[in-house]
């Protein structure tokens, strides 16, 4: 196919087709001035380009416009085939998202589909929920805690570093709290801090004190645990999924009992004490002893978990210290 510039009669059909368009205006503008001057000039272009009978035309209408005639044939219009074909070959071929007519977004101004609009605002972003805060003295997160049967028995160590607050037998502890439990572990790790080295723990007992490290180096090592996950860590012991444990360098205290705490205890808080002191107090080389007599107060060696045998539940070793 030719273009128009290798097609010079089909040139001069596009530029006829131009004139015919334009100087229709033109007649209308240049007769207010001069108009037989104006009339005559513009006739003799159109028919120097379109011939002799749109030449006629333009005159007609001239001539029409002076004397008020209204019903006189209007200018004919250059035929539409030969533009039509002119500006076929000329005009580039149309994509699919121009066949509609419409003007492309880039060449109206208008947005396009893919890029956000100026006005619109962005989306609220989605509300946070707050983190639980963790109870002190336990550490445990949310007020309806659920106990798992066993969890996947790794340990995350609780971060922290503190010298013994006195003197005496320095034992530095290490304090791990199994993933998947609804504990937070420093907050955990204080609050079995709080309990050996109160005035009425250990020390005031024997003259021991807690330092607490997260390094290996320890010499007791207090761990929160699922069910399952004590069960194992206490074999040979048999702990049942209900019972907690002091066996060798490990106090393994069962989450079940920490969370829910012990029928023979009306005071949760106070069981928690017991529980941390009963197991550590194995470890650092304490064996149980026995209910000395109904209505007597335990000592803390004395199994208090399912039954205290009638004594009176005690949490501390010294409880008469401090």
């Amino acid at each position: 196919m030719k273009s128009p510039r290798q097609d010079p009669r089909r040139a001069m059909l596009a530029l006829g087709l131009c004139l015919a368009l334009g100087l229709g205006a033109g007649v209308a503008v240049t007769m207010s001035t001069e108009p037989e001057a104006s009339a005559a000039a513009v006739a003799g272009v159109v028919e120097d380009n379109l011939g002799v009978e749109a030449g006629d035309a333009i005159r007609d209408a001239y001539e029409a416009a002076r004397s008020g005639d209204r019903t006189a044939p209007p200018v004919p219009a250059v035929p539409l085939d030969a533009g039509a074909a002119v500006e076929a070959e000329a005009a580039p071929e149309l994509d699919a998202a121009d066949a509609t007519g419409l003007p492309s977004p880039a060449a109206s101004g208008l947005p396009s589909a893919d890029a956000p609009s100026a006005g619109k605002s962005a989306p609220p972003a989605p509300a946070t929920v707050p983190e639980p805060t963790p109870e002190p003295g336990s550490g445990l997160l949310g007020t309806r805690v659920s106990v798992k049967p066993e969890l996947s028995g790794k340990l995350v160590v609780a971060s922290g570093s503190r010298a013994a607050p006195a003197e005496g037998k320095v034992w530095r502890v290490q304090i791990a709290v199994e993933k998947g439990l609804p504990v937070d572990p420093e907050a955990f790790a204080e609050a079995v801090l709080a309990t050996l080295n109160d005035p009425r723990g250990w020390n005031g007992a024997d003259g021991s004190t807690f330092a607490w490290t997260d390094s290996d180096r320890y010499d007791v090592r207090v761990v929160l645990a699922s069910p399952g996950t004590t069960d194992r860590l206490c074999l040979p012991l048999d702990t049942i999924g209900e019972l907690s444990c002091g066996i060798e360098e490990t106090a393994v205290l069962n989450f079940k009992r920490w969370a829910t705490g012990s029928e023979a205890w009306k005071n949760v808080g106070n069981y928690r004490h017991y529980l941390v002191n009963h197991e550590v107090g194995h470890v650092i080389g304490y064996h149980h002893d026995l209910c000395r007599g109904k209505g007597e107060h335990a000592t803390v060696m004395v199994q208090q978990t399912r039954t205290t045998s009638g004594c009176i539940p005690q949490p501390w070793p010294a409880p008469d210290a401090g």
